[in-house]
């Protein structure tokens, strides 16, 4: 028995496979101004790809539908939608009667119970991410925090549950299409409630239907000349549309061949390039930590921080000052701290004269430790060097002398 449809939505058709299981299916269908204006082949396929890689990379940050796809075909738990958006924005930008652009440029500077100042340009980037949430329906209605929890949409508690689960999402994803050569300017959640009453992500998540995406390396040089960013989304569509009729009232003509392809090989482009970003080392960036046993040593860790940053600037360093004859158990706290993470940590120490810190963050630590001990001058390292080369027995110390040479031997660890 074929299974029943519960209906077909404006990109995807869900079907009923039993009482806790659904079955979606992206269509090549394309959206905007609250109805249909077009048609990309293989658009539904690719969107599927892209969800499925999103929702397998945010687990750590929510629960989620997705058991598995194949193609265009999705199968997810079945879910009790709540009827709202979570519309998280980045940057000021949009043609839409629900974009931030359109009301702000109409005047208008609260929305969705945000207040906006004054001399603010379209496509900038704002200072925070912000929710703007809207009604979820034919017609999508921007609405407040007050107004979700006074209509019964969600709890307060609910609420500030999705609405931080959704600026986690937007900032790793931000992150993610950083990597990939992209700006995460906009996008949309939807989140439900399963058969066990959890509140998990639905629908589809970071995907170019449900996010406007833009250009890295040309955004800047086309705000500051007032023109239109390069985009990776369907706007091209949309934009198409807009300038031959009133995309609200008028019939949609058909779209010509040539916006249908940039469409298409915006959304290949993007998946490409998504999918190769090294997700993990964004969930668990690298960290180098490094521990001097004395803010007198401010320079030579600014020195050493420069060089960490040259080699890779997507390490994670974080300095710390710490001796380890004044203050041991910070220092032995701060090893069981970055020692218990699942990312990739190596310590770097920094300490003259009698160098304890060294060997007891070695001694302690199961991470690489590498010395990097200051010198006045080439008498001082001549006096000082003992106490750093002369640790006991099954106490690994790597001491290395120049700061650059330092930076090279911690990518080179990271990328064992």
């Amino acid at each position: 028995m074929a299974p029943d449809c519960l209906y077909s939505g404006k990109v995807r058709d869900v079907y009923e496979l039993d009482d806790e299981h659904l079955m979606m299916i992206a269509t090549d269908k394309v959206s905007s101004f609250d109805r249909h204006i077009g048609i990309i082949p293989g658009k539904g396929e690719l969107l599927n790809k892209m969800s499925d890689f999103w929702f397998n990379n945010t687990r750590h940050i929510v629960n989620n539908h997705l058991l598995s796809t194949n193609k265009n075909v999705a199968f997810v738990k079945k879910c009790k939608p709540i009827m709202i958006e979570m519309v998280v924005r980045g940057y000021i930008t949009g043609n839409t009667s629900t974009s931030l652009w359109t009301h702000y440029n109409k005047g208008e500077r609260i929305y969705c119970g945000i207040t906006f100042p004054d001399g603010l340009k379209k496509n900038q980037k704002l200072d925070s991410p912000v929710v703007t949430p809207t009604t979820k329906g034919v017609v999508d209605k921007p609405i407040t925090e007050s107004e979700i929890i006074a209509d019964g949409y969600m709890s307060e508690w609910e609420y500030k549950f999705v609405k931080d689960k959704a600026l986690e999402l937007f900032e790793f994803g931000q992150k993610v299409a950083d990597a990939a050569g992209f700006i995460l300017v906009d996008t949309k959640y939807e989140f439900g409630r399963n058969c066990d009453g959890e509140i998990i992500l639905m629908d589809e998540v970071h995907t170019c239907d449900s996010s406007r995406y833009w250009l890295k390396e040309t955004y800047d040089a086309k705000f500051a000349e007032g023109k239109e960013p390069d985009k990776l989304d369907k706007d091209c569509v949309r934009d198409w549309v807009k300038s031959v009729c009133d995309p609200y009232n008028d019939e949609i003509p058909e779209v010509p061949d040539n916006i249908i392809m940039k469409a298409h090989d915006s959304y290949q482009l993007f998946y490409d390039k998504i999918t190769a970003v090294n997700v993990r080392q964004i969930v668990f960036p690298n960290i180098v930590v490094i521990l001097s046993g004395s803010d007198k040593d401010s320079k030579h860790v600014d020195n050493i921080v420069s060089f960490l940053s040259q080699v890779n600037p997507t390490n994670k360093v974080v300095p710390i000052v710490a001796s380890a004859h004044k203050n041991t158990k910070l220092v032995l706290d701060i090893i069981k701290e970055y020692d218990a993470t699942l990312s990739k940590v190596v310590y770097i120490t920094i300490a003259g004269r009698s160098n304890a810190l060294s060997g007891v963050v070695a001694a302690n630590s199961a991470r690489p430790v590498i010395a990097c001990p200051p010198f006045a001058d080439k008498m001082d390292m001549m006096v000082n060097i003992n106490s750093t080369l002369q640790c006991p027995s099954y106490v690994p110390v790597m001491t290395i002398l120049e700061p650059i040479n330092v930076a090279l031997t911690v990518e080179r660890m990271f990328l064992l």
